[in-house]
C-alpha cells in the first residue's frame, strides 16, 4: 500500500503544468504587432468578441485562457507550421496548441462577419469611386481571382489536390475592393480544379475586374487578348492597374500570415480545416486594415498565382459592345 503511495505522489509531480503565458506587458508596441500581426489593443478586442467561444468551461488552474488561445491562435496563423515552438512560447503542450488553433479559428469564422459585399448606395458608390481613382474605369466594384494554398496531401482524393505546379493545394476564388479588402470568398476547390465563374453570376450591381483566364461577362471585365489599337492598348493597361489589387491582396495576406505561403510550410490539417483557415486568416486580413495596421514591403511575398490559361470561348456581341464602350472611353 505505501509502494503505491509513493508511486502516485511521484505521478503527481511529473504532471506539472506550464504557466499559460497570456499577458502582453513584457512585449512592445512593435514587438506585439511583429508576433502577432495585431496591436495590442485590437488583440484586447479580438478577445473579448470570441471569449464567449473561447473561454475554459472550468476554473481549473491548468485549463487555457481565452487570452491565450487567442495569442496561441494568431502566433501559428503568422507563423506556420511551428506548433512546438508556439506551444513551448505559451507554456502549453503541442497537442493543446493544436487543438486551440481550431477552436480558434472556428470562433473567428463564427464572430467576425466583416468579409461583406457592397450593398448599400453609399457603398456601391464608394467602391466604384475607389476604382475609378485608380484605373479610370467606371462601374467597377471589385476585383477578383484565385490562389493556391500549400496543404499536406488529403487521405482520400489525394491526387484531385495536386495542382499543375504538381504540390497539394487548395483553390481559393476572392474578390477584392480597392484598398485591398476581401470582400467574397469562396474556398472549397482542390488544388485542379479552376475555380467557376458561376459563382459570380448573381444580380450584382457594378462589375468585376478579372484576368483572361475568366470569359468575358456582363459580370467580368477582362483585357483584350490582342490590343491593337492605341486605345486597346491603354484601356488593356488600365485594367490591369486595377486588377492588380486582388494579388497585392493576396500577397500581403501570405506575408502576413505565413501559414498559407510555402515558406511557412503547408497546412498539415484536412482541406475542410484548411478552407477553415484560410478564411479566418482572411477575415484578420480585413480586420487589420481596420485597426490601420499596414505591413512592410519587404514582408510581403510572392503569392504564387497559378495562372489560368486564356479563356478561349467566344463571348457574346452584348458583352463585347460593353467592353468596347469601356476601350473607347480610352480614344
Amino acid at each position: 500500500m505505501a509502494a503505491l503511495f509513493v508511486f502516485d505522489q511521484r505521478r503527481r509531480k511529473q504532471r506539472t503544468f506550464k504557466d499559460h503565458i497570456s499577458s502582453l506587458d513584457h512585449l512592445s508596441d512593435v514587438e506585439v504587432v511583429d508576433r502577432y500581426r495585431l496591436s495590442r489593443i485590437a488583440i484586447i478586442y479580438l478577445e473579448d468578441n470570441l471569449r464567449n467561444d473561447l473561454s475554459p468551461p472550468t476554473n481549473r488552474s491548468q485549463s487555457v485562457s481565452s487570452m491565450t488561445k487567442v495569442l496561441v491562435g494568431l502566433r501559428v496563423l503568422s507563423k506556420g507550421n511551428f506548433l512546438s515552438e508556439v506551444a513551448d512560447l505559451h507554456g502549453i503542450s503541442k497537442q493543446t496548441a493544436s487543438r486551440v488553433l481550431h477552436e480558434f479559428v472556428d470562433a473567428v469564422n463564427r464572430n467576425i462577419d466583416n468579409i461583406r459585399f457592397p450593398r448599400t448606395q453609399q457603398e456601391l458608390a464608394e467602391a466604384k469611386l475607389g476604382f475609378y481613382k485608380r484605373c479610370k474605369i467606371a462601374n467597377i466594384v471589385g476585383a477578383v481571382d484565385g490562389t493556391l494554398v500549400p496543404i499536406i496531401a488529403p487521405k482520400d482524393s489525394g491526387e484531385a489536390y495536386i495542382c499543375r505546379k504538381r504540390f497539394h493545394a487548395i483553390n481559393v476564388m476572392a474578390t477584392c475592393s480597392h484598398d485591398r479588402r476581401f470582400i467574397d470568398i469562396v474556398a472549397k476547390w482542390p488544388g485542379s480544379q479552376h475555380y467557376s465563374s458561376e459563382h459570380m453570376e448573381s444580380e450584382r450591381p457594378g462589375m468585376l475586374m478579372a484576368d483572361s483566364g475568366y470569359p468575358l461577362t456582363t459580370s467580368l471585365l477582362t483585357p483584350l487578348a490582342n490590343p491593337v489599337t492605341p486605345a486597346e492598348a491603354r484601356y488593356n493597361n488600365a485594367q490591369s492597374k486595377g486588377r492588380m489589387v486582388i494579388e497585392q491582396s493576396f500577397g500581403i495576406l501570405k506575408g502576413r500570415f505565413r501559414c498559407l505561403h510555402k515558406t511557412g510550410g503547408v497546412l498539415s490539417y484536412s482541406p475542410e480545416k484548411s478552407c477553415a483557415i484560410f478564411m479566418a486568416c482572411a477575415r484578420l486580413h480585413n480586420m487589420c486594415l481596420d485597426w490601420g495596421l499596414t505591413l512592410d514591403d519587404a514582408q510581403v511575398v510572392d503569392p504564387g498565382q497559378d495562372a489560368m490559361e486564356a479563356w478561349m470561348g467566344q463571348p457574346g456581341l452584348q458583352v463585347q459592345e460593353l467592353r468596347r464602350r469601356v476601350v473607347n472611353t480610352f480614344v
